[in-house]
């Protein structure tokens, strides 16, 4: 795992600078060769044209760090994402979500509008919702709200 963080240091600024963000990477060695899988994001959109254009930044620089020519996979996070990581509130800040509490009950429904303090604060149409981090099972992406 460290050569994956080392890995996602070296290109999360390389990406930013060309308006991506890198929202995950993973490295996976075997039998000589190397994959490596990275999630980026536009709040622009991301589609194929982000994902090319995030290939093309990361090949080389990966060629150059790990000595080999890797198999590089390069993905959008997806219409209904689930969050692998406290980072991701603040990437998809303004995006639609369903959120899953420890304490049970119905999936929470809103939009990000704010991280900070390892809370978050979720609008709906019935109010704001502050929440906090630790008290949260699941969370993901919610396309199905996006329209609203």
């Amino acid at each position: 795992m460290q050569e994956a963080d080392a890995l996602f240091s070296e290109l999360e600024p390389l990406l930013g600078g060309a308006g991506l963000v890198l929202v995950d990477l993973s490295l996976h060695r075997a039998r000589g060769s190397a994959k490596v899988s990275a999630t980026v994001f536009s709040s622009a959109g991301t589609g194929t044209d982000e994902c090319s254009k995030a290939y093309r930044l990361m090949a080389p620089r990966l060629l150059e760090i790990l000595g080999q020519e890797p198999s590089v996979e390069v993905m959008s996070p997806g219409i209904d994402r689930t969050f692998r990581s406290e980072r991701e509130w603040s990437i998809f800040t303004g995006k639609a979500v369903r959120v899953l509490l420890r304490d049970g009950g119905d999936w929470v429904r809103g939009r990000i509008a704010g991280v900070e303090g390892g809370r978050v604060k979720l609008e709906s149409p019935g109010g704001a919702r502050v929440l906090e981090l630790s008290s949260v099972v699941k969370a993901r992406l919610d396309s199905t709200q996006e329209g609203d």
